[in-house]
């Protein structure tokens, strides 16, 4: 099952997976990120901080489904800035099979085995570059 779509519609695959879990995680803590831009808040991420994670994660959701190769820069940027700024899981509903007290390690493991997928996807999508002789 599968062995019959090519590698690289695979790999493309993956890639507008990977941006399909930043949109599902901006749209799942999008009310969070509004009432954090909001200035009247003190105990919060610097807003400069959430504006440019929200940015990173913006153009990553474009560059990831267009299936560029550009869009990895800033899902680098954006997954820690997630994860240690705003304590957002990129995959949601799992931090909550865990009891309140692993609630920041599980979205540091989550989050880091998302980051080391998209590492290994982005070395995948680039070995299938090879410069061929005419």
């Amino acid at each position: 099952m599968g062995l019959d779509i090519p590698n690289n519609y695979r790999l493309i695959g993956a890639t507008k997976l990977l941006a399909i879990l930043v949109i599902i995680g901006l749209i799942q803590h999008i009310e969070m990120l509004v009432h954090a831009l909001r200035f009247d808040l003190l105990g919060m991420a610097p807003v400069s901080v959430i504006i440019l994670v929200l940015i990173s994660g913006i153009i990553a959701c474009i560059g990831l489904l267009l299936g560029k190769k550009w869009g990895f820069i800033p899902l680098y940027f954006y997954i820690p800035a997630v994860t240690l700024f705003l304590q957002f899981s990129l995959i949601p509903f799992i931090p909550n099979v865990f009891p309140a007290k692993y609630h920041d390690i599980a979205i540091m493991v989550i989050n880091g085995l998302v980051l080391l997928y998209s590492v290994l996807l982005l070395l995948r999508r680039m070995e299938t570059n090879y410069i061929q002789k005419y």
